[in-house]
């Protein structure tokens, strides 16, 4: 889900959030939001009282769409486990990836800012919401002092591709206080995107973008979950971007 966070690029001889990779955004001062194109979904049916409010304790406010009606990101999911899991079940782990992605979008753009860290979607310790969420709370935060609210368009995600997680690399995850899992999606994120602040008098602040030509790659590993209500979805522990001795393992 989400921000996604940690290259292997070295910084200060460690692991560097894939947030610092995708946000090579560029700020700017005001704009446009680019275009965005969604995935198709059924028409809307009536909500379920009693799942809303269930969610709304979690953060997810206002009710979002159900799991079978909720747009997830297209993609292209590809196994690249070696035969250590079935064609089957990286298809099933990658839908419930897109779903997880899928409600990450909705929170961000709904500025439900306590979805990102009420551990549904992701590991609510510390170390974890700071790596997947660091900078996507900062602007959300940035929006409400101003007043305003943040617009939202996420980066296209054209490929999403099961590996394995070496013990080498788990080590290095947990000597960073994050939970490492045997499997991650590396996933290859492409522009256009963009963050704006929107005021109550409809101006608008760029917060950062990124042009249609922007390409990025990023490891998130996890494990499947199945929630009451919002179905089955990749639980996130960490992200990684596609660098340095990430890239041997993302294999894209």
């Amino acid at each position: 889900m989400p921000n996604y966070a940690v290259g292997v690029k070295q910084r200060c001889g460690r692991l560097v959030p894939l947030v610092v990779v995708l946000l090579g955004l560029s700020a700017c001062t005001s704009g446009p939001r680019p275009p965005h194109a969604h995935a198709s979904v059924a028409p809307s049916a009536a909500p379920d009282p009693a799942r809303c409010e269930r969610l709304a304790k979690r953060g997810f406010v206002p009710c979002p769409p159900a799991p079978d009606r909720m747009a997830v990101p297209p993609t292209t999911i590809r196994n690249a486990t070696n035969g250590a899991v079935s064609d089957a079940t990286a298809q099933q782990w990658g839908r419930a990836f897109q779903l997880a992605q899928a409600y990450y979008y909705w929170a961000m753009q709904n500025n439900a800012r306590a979805a990102l860290t009420s551990g549904v979607l992701a590991d609510p310790s510390p170390q974890a919401v700071g790596n997947l969420f660091g900078t996507d709370l900062m602007d959300l935060d940035d929006a409400k002092r101003a007043g305003g609210v943040l617009v939202y368009e996420p980066l296209k995600m054209p490929t999403a591709q099961l590996v394995a997680v070496p013990p080498d690399l788990a080590q290095r995850m947990q000597s960073q206080g994050l939970q490492s899992r045997p499997y991650g999606f590396a996933v290859k994120f492409a522009g256009p995107a963009s963050r704006t602040i929107r005021l109550p008098d409809g101006r608008q602040i760029d917060v950062r973008h990124s042009a249609p030509d922007y390409v990025a790659a990023g490891l998130v590993w996890g494990e499947l979950r199945t929630d009451r209500d919002l179905g089955s979805i990749w639980f996130e522990y960490g992200a990684y971007g596609c660098d340095g001795v990430v890239r041997a393992v993302c294999q894209l």
